[in-house]
């Protein structure tokens, strides 16, 4: 069969939802595999051979059709110019500022929720402020982008003044902006991207929920912030409240976090992502912009790297406005030394790995069996930070300065 099917790529589904959003025959059903991922796949009884799904898959693409080398942008430290936007935000606020000045200007804006119906992060049209302000925050979570995705290239043919501001992860972004060229839609498009680790699978995430209901008695989550800055912006806490109860800790305790910046039970198709390390199709890519420069700052400040004359329209728009602030043009290679650009290792832990998390029952058993595959430097190096979740926590966050102004 002509479809996404065919000799499966060259790479794993990345669960972006773009060949679905453009299937006419909706023959393409779209829901988590054994491993926890999101991931599509064919009914080839229903499928038509038009290939429209392949066009619309980084998989089948060629990577000097996956958009402008990263190197080639224009890299900008800025934050909003409101304090508690900045204070609520993961880091400067930007993407927040994007999106209620879309919003504000009659775009539809396309972006992430925590759903704690279903405890998982979902793709939405922004119905109102609220939504906008739902978008706040880091979810390390793979975002559920159907129906939504299907939606808007629904929406957009039948109306093309409709005019669109979509954040989403690099493999997203492609996928959606593939499936307007699919369609030879004309909407006016404006697309933001992120800097991105890579996506654990919803295994873990059940599994984290299942350990947080057994060892500190959260049981059903109000409010969650995966990023919160009640100790600083460079230490990373998870915060989650269930009505009264709060559980607040730093990533060297906190299992979910453990398995975040471990990178072994990431999706597959997070390893070696081209769209994450080196191209983007994004006019915008957003990110934290962390690193020595920044280092005493404990409130926080966006990475804007600037992709094309739209993005570079939007965020002249943004300052004109006196929405954001930039603090100074920066090379790209100072940013990217510190974001995920490269390939993960140890793939055949990985593999091992994923294989054992879908038998097991208990998240700790699953981190500890792993790590012990991995080389003793890199255990030692694990163990020696994670003794640190015990101490205050100013003396960590004054520790952990002292280490990345030393050594990194």
């Amino acid at each position: 069969m002509n479809n996404i099917s065919d000799g499966l790529g060259n790479c794993p589904c990345s669960g972006c939802g773009g060949c679905i959003a453009v299937c006419p025959m909706s023959a393409i059903e779209y829901k988590l595999n054994n491993n926890g991922f999101l991931e599509a796949t064919v009914n080839n009884a229903l499928c038509i051979n038009c290939t429209k799904c392949k066009n619309v898959c980084i998989r089948f693409q060629n990577k000097k059709c996956l958009g402008i080398n990263l190197k080639k942008g224009d890299l900008y430290a800025a934050r909003s110019r409101h304090k508690l936007t900045i204070k609520t935000c993961t880091s400067g606020g930007i993407a927040y500022e994007i999106a209620r000045y879309g919003f504000d200007n009659g775009y539809k804006v396309i972006g992430v929720i925590y759903n704690y119906d279903k405890n998982a992060a979902e793709t939405i049209v922004a119905k109102n402020k609220e939504d906008i302000s739902r978008f706040k925050g880091s979810k390390y979570l793979q975002s559920i982008t159907i129906p939504c995705y299907k939606n808007v290239i629904e929406q957009a043919k039948k109306d093309g003044r409709e005019k669109y501001i979509i954040f989403g992860t690099p493999c997203q972004i492609a996928g959606i902006k593939m499936a307007f060229k699919e369609n030879r839609l004309k909407n006016e498009l404006i697309t933001i991207d992120l800097f991105c680790h890579g996506v654990p699978s919803y295994l873990v995430w059940n599994k984290y929920l299942q350990w947080l209901q057994y060892k500190h008695k959260i049981e059903n989550i109000t409010e969650i912030n995966f990023r919160s800055k009640v100790i600083g912006w460079h230490d990373f806490t998870m915060s989650i409240k269930d009505g009264d109860k709060c559980y607040s800790r730093s990533s060297e305790y906190d299992l979910f976090y453990k398995v975040f910046f471990d990178n072994i039970l990431l999706n597959s198709a997070c390893r070696k992502c081209v769209v994450r390390k080196e191209v983007s199709m994004a006019d915008l890519r957003l990110g934290d912009f962390w690193g020595k420069r920044y280092q005493d700052n404990q409130e926080g400040l966006s990475a804007v790297l600037v992709l094309s004359e739209e993005g570079k329209f939007l965020l002249n728009k943004l300052v004109d406005n006196s929405l954001i602030e930039i603090i100074e043009k920066i090379s790209v290679d100072e940013c990217t030394s510190n974001q995920s650009v490269n390939d993960y290792k140890y793939d055949d832990i990985h593999y091992k790995a994923i294989s054992s998390l879908k038998s097991s029952t208990n998240l700790e058993y699953d981190i500890n069996s792993y790590r012990k595959l991995l080389p003793i430097k890199y255990q030692i190096r694990i163990n020696l930070k994670e003794m640190t979740a015990y101490l205050p926590d100013y003396f960590r966050a004054v520790l952990r300065r002292w280490y990345r102004k030393r050594f990194k």
